[in-house]
C-alpha cells in the first residue's frame, strides 16, 4: 500500500510559527508531526510514503533524507504550489497504479485505515473520505451522506453550519484514474474542485465514519491540543 502526506501548505493559520517551519515538522511531544504521521502510515500497512513540499521545502528535503522507517519516504518539491489535488496529480507516478491513501500533513488521528479500505473497496468508490461528527462546521468541509454513506454534497470550507455534522478528516482513500483526469501542473483542490466534480459526473464517493474527531494542528488552538497529550495513540501512551 502506497500514501501521499500533503505537506506543501505554508502554514499561514499558525502565524510566525508556519512562517519558521512547515506544519509537518512541528514537535508535537518531541517528536515531528510528519515522523509521527509516518510511523501511523507504517502501523496500517503503507510500505511507501510520498510527501511533497514548498514552503521552506529544504527542511523537508533534509527529514526525508535522514528518515530510518519501515516505509520507503520519496519527497516531491513542488515549485509553485498545486493545491491538495494538484500535487498529488503532480506525485501520482510514485502512487499508481493501485488505490492510495492521501493525509492531510496538519491532521493527528489513529484511527485504522483497514475498515476504510474494505468499504472503498465494497462501495466501488472512486474515492472514500474519512469523516467524523462535529458540532460546527467553520472552517471545515462538510460531508452529507444518505443512509448508506455514500456521499451526495461535499462543501469545502467556508459555509457555516450547526451540528451536529460531517467534517472532512483529511483522511482518503482514492482511485488513480479520479486524479490522473486532471491536467499537470495545474493547481486543483479535492474539496473545492474534484470532489464536487465527481459526483456532478455520478461517480461514487463513500464515507467512512471515524469513532473520534481528528485534531487539526493547522490553528495556534489545535497545536495546542495535541501538545497536551491529546493526539497520542494508544500504541504510543505508556
Amino acid at each position: 500500500m502506497k500514501a501521499m502526506i500533503l505537506a506543501a501548505g505554508r502554514g499561514t493559520r499558525l502565524g510566525a510559527l508556519g512562517e519558521a517551519t512547515p506544519k509537518v515538522l512541528l514537535e508535537i511531544e518531541g517528536r515531528p508531526l510528519l515522523e509521527r504521521q509516518l510511523h501511523y502510515l507504517e502501523r496500517n500497512g503503507v510500505s511507501q510514503v510520498v510527501v511533497n513540499a514548498h514552503h521552506h521545502a529544504a527542511q523537508i528535503g533534509l527529514f526525508a533524507e535522514k528518515y530510518t522507517g519501515s516505509a520507503e519516504l520519496v519527497c516531491v518539491i513542488e515549485e509553485h504550489l498545486l493545491g491538495t489535488a494538484g500535487g498529488v496529480r503532480n506525485a501520482l507516478d510514485h502512487l499508481r497504479p493501485d488505490p492510495f491513501i492521501v493525509l492531510y500533513g496538519d491532521v493527528l488521528l489513529d484511527a485504522p485505515i483497514s475498515p476504510i479500505l474494505e468499504l472503498h473497496r465494497r462501495t466501488a468508490a472512486s474515492a472514500t473520505l474519512a469523516v467524523h461528527e462535529a458540532r460546527s462546521s467553520e472552517g471545515k468541509g462538510v460531508v452529507e451522506v444518505d443512509g448508506h454513506d455514500r456521499i451526495k454534497r461535499f462543501t469545502e470550507k467556508g459555509s457555516r453550519a450547526e451540528g451536529p455534522v460531517l467534517i472532512n478528516s483529511g483522511l482518503y482513500v482514492i482511485e488513480p484514474d479520479l486524479v490522473a483526469a486532471l491536467p499537470p501542473g495545474v493547481e486543483s483542490d479535492f474539496g473545492r474542485d474534484v470532489f464536487p466534480a465527481a459526483l456532478e459526473s455520478g461517480l461514487p464517493l463513500s464515507a467512512a465514519r471515524l469513532a473520534e474527531p481528528v485534531i487539526d494542528i493547522g490553528t495556534p488552538e489545535g497545536l495546542a491540543l495535541a501538545r497536551a497529550g491529546a493526539g497520542r495513540s494508544e500504541a504510543e501512551r505508556p
